[in-house]
């Protein structure tokens, strides 16, 4: 039971870091006159994603979990149709969006940290907690806002944050997996 929860942590932190990378690489790598481009090719994938679940959906088992993965498609395709309509006022929300996110990711980090981390076997698995804090504090600075009013500057910080947040995913499959123990060894032998 234990291994399956590993398992599963390992493939959503692998995962994670990978796409927050890019994500995080493309909102640094973007130029301020292309912002309202990336919106817009967000709310048309946004759309595009709903779509290809829409039709999973018809063309699969109705199951209750397809139906609630039915009822994000759809609330996903208007999340899509509004990024289109509002663009003017989506960085705001994008801000709210990413600051709640990186609260919400650090902590579920935390959760881990304190459950797999600790009975990993690691020496240092307090720093895994740590940084799942400075997560938190990072989702709590962009909620708050206190220094960028323009968007070209929010979509750099959200960026970067978003880049602390896939090292700090990768970090948690390394501080999550158990280590090896010698028969015959404690089990807290290496803290």
């Amino acid at each position: 039971m234990l291994f399956d929860s590993l398992d599963k942590l390992k493939r959503n932190s692998i995962l994670s870091a990978i796409l927050l990378m890019a994500l995080g690489a493309i909102m640094l790598i973007c130029p301020p006159n292309y912002v309202d481009l990336l919106a817009q090719v967000a709310g048309y994938t946004l759309i595009v994603i709903a779509m290809v679940m829409g039709l999973n959906f018809l063309s699969g088992k109705k199951s209750l979990m397809a139906y609630l993965k039915f009822t994000l498609a759809l609330v996903m395709a208007i999340g899509g149709i509004c990024v289109l309509v509002y663009r003017e006022n989506l960085l705001i929300v994008l801000g709210w969006l990413f600051g709640i996110l990186l609260i919400l990711d650090g902590t579920r980090t935390l959760y881990h940290s304190v459950t797999f981390a600790r009975l990993s076997g690691r020496q240092a698995w307090w720093v895994l907690s740590i940084l799942s804090l400075m997560l938190v504090a990072l989702g709590i600075i962009i909620l708050v806002n206190p220094v960028w009013n323009k968007p070209e500057v929010l979509v750099k910080v959200i960026g970067c944050c978003v880049l602390i947040a896939a090292a700090v995913s990768a970090a948690r499959l390394f501080w999550t997996w158990p280590l090896k123990r010698v028969k015959g060894e404690p089990e807290h032998a290496q803290e």
